[in-house]
């Protein structure tokens, strides 16, 4: 009689059964390393924002009056930078101002706001476009570098590059 080759029902199911093992482990790892990288580019706005607007400070000698001013105070930093175009992150610019849209992070991930400013203080908001982050919904930087984020997960989890 001839033999026959090929797996057995039982090695194929134990097969298949360590690949999802393996794909159960995989999957959040990755996932989290995602979260991770898009929060990374948050973070590059929103210190570079950060940057910009203390700048403004050193030449003027107060922070924007308010956050209108501030918004327009990042656009004319952005725009008026030596050889870099107004959507342009080539730079590491941080942040880039497309026509007729708000201020955006370099790749488009988050959208960055001022959400409160004076003459004494400001606070950055970057906030997700297009991904849902529930453990750092939103991640924060005011005037002396503090950080901050709405959401459940750790400040520093969350601002970890």
């Amino acid at each position: 009689m001839k033999k026959q080759r090929g797996f057995t029902l039982i090695e194929m199911i134990i097969t298949v059964a360590i690949l999802g093992v393996l794909a159960a482990i995989a999957w959040p790892i990755y996932e989290n390393q995602s979260a991770k990288a898009r929060r990374s580019d948050a973070a590059v706005a929103l210190t570079n924002a950060r940057q910009a607007l203390v700048s403004f400070r050193s030449d003027n000698g107060d922070f924007p009056a308010d956050a209108a001013t501030a918004t327009t105070a990042l656009r004319n930093h952005l725009t008026t930078a030596p050889n870099t175009p107004p959507v342009d992150c080539r730079d590491q610019r941080g942040y880039q101002i497309p026509a007729g849209a708000g201020i955006i992070s370099c790749q488009n991930l988050y959208s960055i706001t001022v959400t409160a400013a004076d003459i004494n203080s400001f606070t950055l908001t970057a906030t997700p476009t297009s991904h849902p982050d529930a453990e750092c919904a939103t991640l924060t930087l005011d005037h002396l570098g503090t950080r901050g984020r709405t959401g459940s997960g750790p400040v520093d989890r969350c601002w970890a590059q």
